[in-house]
């Protein structure tokens, strides 16, 4: 009868050593358009569209309603469920870019 319980003791602990409990591990969730600092101060007035391609990268959405409108967006969730959210929009006149707006 003893046997039978420490087996039992035993099989249920090597059963249960391999559950993930919640909260056990999370890990960061990102989306959207990574931007650092230094990718949004080389934006300035003036630069043509391909020029902002090659600092921030294509827009993930292009706005179908205005064509010169290009907003960049990022989001991330820490595991300590601490949100962090970022706008940029990127107005053109043409091909050259007029105004940034920026949203922390």
């Amino acid at each position: 009868m003893q046997r039978l319980i420490i087996l039992v003791i035993f099989s249920s602990f090597v059963t249960l050593s391999g559950c993930i409990f919640p909260g056990a591990y999370k890990r960061d969730l990102q989306q959207g358009h990574v931007m650092t600092d230094e990718m949004i101060n080389q934006l300035q007035p003036g630069l043509t569209r391909e020029q902002v391609i090659y600092v921030m990268g294509m827009p993930l959405t292009p706005s179908s309603l205005d064509q010169n409108r290009w907003d960049y967006i990022y989001w991330s969730k820490d595991p300590r469920d601490n949100v962090t959210q970022q706008t940029v929009s990127l107005y053109f006149d043409g091909n050259d870019l007029k105004q940034i707006k920026k949203k922390p």
